[in-house]
C-alpha cells in the first residue's frame, strides 16, 4: 500500500501537466498570431493606429474606428490572409459624415475625377444612411465598376457600397459610333462649352441605340443634341433624357446622374 503512493502521486501530476500543456501552447500561438496580424496592419500606419487586434483560438477580432470603407476592408483582408488565421470577426466602425447629402456630393466628386470617366459613361448616386448605391452604365475598358467601387470606398464616411453598374457593349461597331458621335457633337460650335464641363451630359451607346442623359444649359441645346445624334450614321434610335438647368433646379427626377467627366 505504502509503496504505491509515490507512483499514484506522480501519475496525478503527469495528468495535470497533460491537461495544462495544450492551453499554454494555444495561448502562446495566439500571441504569436496577434503580433503577426499587427505587423501586417502596420503597413498602413493610419489603419494600424486605430485598430485593436485580439486572437483567441486562431480567430482574430478587430476593434476600432476607421475613416473609410477601404480601410475597413483592407484591414479585414490583411487579417484573413495571415497564415494560421482560422477566421476574422470585424467590429470595426466607420466614422460617419453629418448628412447623406454631403456624402453624395463627395462621392459624385470622386467619380467625375476618375481619369477614365468619359462622356460615354453615366453613373447615378443614391445615399441612404451612409450606404451608397451606384447605378448606370460604363464603357468596358478598363474595369470601371471595380475602379469606381475602390474610389468610392476611399471617400470618408461611406458605410457600404451597392454596385449595380452595367458594362456596355465592347463591340467595334459601338466603339466607332461613339467616336463618330463625339466628333459630330463636340465639333459643333454650340457644344464647345461642354468639353470641359464636369459634370456635363452623357452619350450612351448600346448596339446602335443612343441615349442622351444628363444636364444641358437650355432647351435649345437639348433639341440640338438629339438632332445631331439622329443625323449620325449608324444610329438606330435616339432616346433623349436630357434635362435643362432650369428643369434640374425644379427637381426633375431624371436629373440624378453624376454626368460625364472630362
Amino acid at each position: 500500500m505504502t509503496a504505491e503512493r509515490p507512483s499514484t502521486r506522480w501519475a496525478a501530476v503527469g495528468l495535470i501537466a497533460l491537461f495544462l500543456a495544450p492551453g499554454v501552447a494555444s495561448g502562446a500561438k495566439d500571441e504569436t498570431l496577434q503580433r503577426e496580424v499587427e505587423r501586417r496592419l502596420s503597413k498602413k500606419d493610419a489603419v494600424a493606429a486605430r485598430v485593436d487586434v485580439t486572437v483567441v483560438r486562431d480567430e482574430v477580432t478587430l476593434d476600432g474606428t476607421v475613416a473609410t470603407l477601404w480601410e475597413k476592408e483592407w484591414a479585414i483582408d490583411r487579417a484573413k490572409d495571415t497564415n494560421g488565421v482560422a477566421g476574422v470577426v470585424s467590429n470595426l466602425v466607420i466614422s460617419s459624415p453629418e448628412t447623406d447629402a454631403e456624402l453624395a456630393g463627395a462621392v459624385g466628386n470622386a467619380i467625375v475625377r476618375y481619369p477614365y470617366y468619359t462622356v460615354f459613361d453615366y453613373v447615378s448616386v443614391t445615399v441612404i444612411d451612409g450606404v451608397v448605391t451606384l447605378n448606370g452604365v460604363v464603357t468596358p475598358r478598363p474595369d470601371k465598376p471595380a475602379d469606381l467601387y475602390e474610389r468610392v470606398s476611399k471617400v470618408r464616411g461611406v458605410q457600404a457600397i451597392v454596385n449595380e453598374l452595367d458594362v456596355l457593349s465592347p463591340g467595334i461597331g459601338d466603339e466607332r459610333l461613339r467616336a463618330a458621335l463625339a466628333r459630330q457633337m463636340f465639333g459643333h460650335p454650340l457644344f464647345d462649352r461642354y468639353i470641359s464641363l464636369s459634370p456635363g451630359f452623357s452619350i450612351i451607346v448600346q448596339n446602335g441605340y443612343v441615349t442622351l442623359k444628363g444636364v444641358v444649359f437650355d432647351q435649345g441645346d437639348k433639341i440640338l443634341a438629339e438632332s445631331i445624334a439622329r443625323r449620325t450614321f449608324g444610329v438606330i434610335r435616339v432616346h433623349n433624357e436630357l434635362v435643362t438647368r432650369e428643369e434640374l433646379l425644379k427637381g426633375t427626377p431624371s436629373a440624378d446622374g453624376v454626368g460625364a467627366g472630362d
